[in-house]
């Protein structure tokens, strides 16, 4: 991709935390989120770091940023997902519940 691409589609990129912060204490650089105005290059760039020789030897990664409602939601679903795999069955997270088998399953 080229950068070009990128600037014309990155709407704003900012860090998370305060400097020197306790979370940021231990000389863990502090998470970045970046905010696209193209989903289709959102997916790209990420399809695309998952194999990228220099996020593996940085060791970065991408993560989707939930919000405290589903971050909360996924916990408690999470436990639940995984035993549905440990039986064998289908099941993955998606936007605060569970589908499981193609059933919806809803944090209690």
């Amino acid at each position: 991709m080229s950068v070009d691409r990128l600037r014309e589609t990155v709407d704003t990129v900012h860090r998370v935390g305060r400097k020197g912060n306790a979370a940021t204490s231990n000389n863990t650089p502090r998470s970045i989120i970046i905010q696209f105005g193209m989903r289709t290059v959102r997916d790209d760039v990420w399809k695309r770091s998952r194999d990228a020789r220099v996020c593996t030897e940085m060791h970065l990664r991408f993560r989707e940023d939930f919000s405290k409602e589903d971050r909360e939601a996924r916990t408690k679903m999470w436990p639940i997902v995984q035993e549905a795999r440990k039986k064998g069955k289908r099941a993955f997270l998606k936007e605060g519940y569970a589908l499981i088998d193609n059933r919806r399953v809803d944090p209690e």
